[in-house]
């Protein structure tokens, strides 16, 4: 195989993220649809990845797999329109919590509905025992990468990509 061929049977990354693509195409979609007409693809990511009781800038930055600077700056973004506010943090008084705000949660819910009808319409295609097949390797495969980084030292995997875990979006 030279270097500009493709392999015959493309590997689980490239269909992960076709999927993926596909989501995120109908959450943007759906949340424009909606009267979201001011959430770009990028302000997915900290969507996805944003937990219920708020996440320092520096933990949404790993979980996202993007720099700080990237993070603030879409938070910024996001915060000017009113979809998420930083709160001060009980534990730490110096420093501040990212949450979703009211307007942040209607426009979570909008798109948590998309995905819902998403993997409806694909049960319809592929049928619903092999939609909850697929959606049981894929809770199994994600549990098993999240508790084999933390049992195994990260120095010894080597550089990894940052972002791992996210609220389902």
């Amino acid at each position: 195989m030279t270097m500009n061929q493709q392999p015959q049977n493309p590997l689980i990354g490239q269909h992960i993220n076709t999927i993926l693509q596909a989501i995120l195409n109908r959450i943007l979609s759906v949340l424009h649809q909606a009267g979201f007409e001011d959430i770009r693809p990028a302000h997915l990511s900290i969507f996805r990845n944003l937990v219920p009781h708020g996440l320092h800038v520096s933990e949404l930055a790993n979980r996202a797999g993007i720099t700080k600077a990237s993070v603030t700056y879409l938070i910024d973004y996001l915060q000017e329109r009113g979809y998420v506010e930083r709160v001060p943090d009980a534990n730490d008084g110096r420093a501040a919590l990212v949450q979703f705000s009211e307007r942040g949660w209607s426009a979570y819910h909008v798109a948590w509905t998309a995905v819902q009808h998403l993997q409806e319409e694909w049960a319809q295609l592929v049928g619903q025992n092999e939609m909850d097949h697929f959606i049981a390797t894929l809770t199994y495969l994600a549990n098993h990468v999240s508790e084999t980084e933390q049992e195994e030292p990260s120095v010894e995997q080597g550089p990894r990509l940052r972002g791992r875990r996210h609220t389902g979006l």
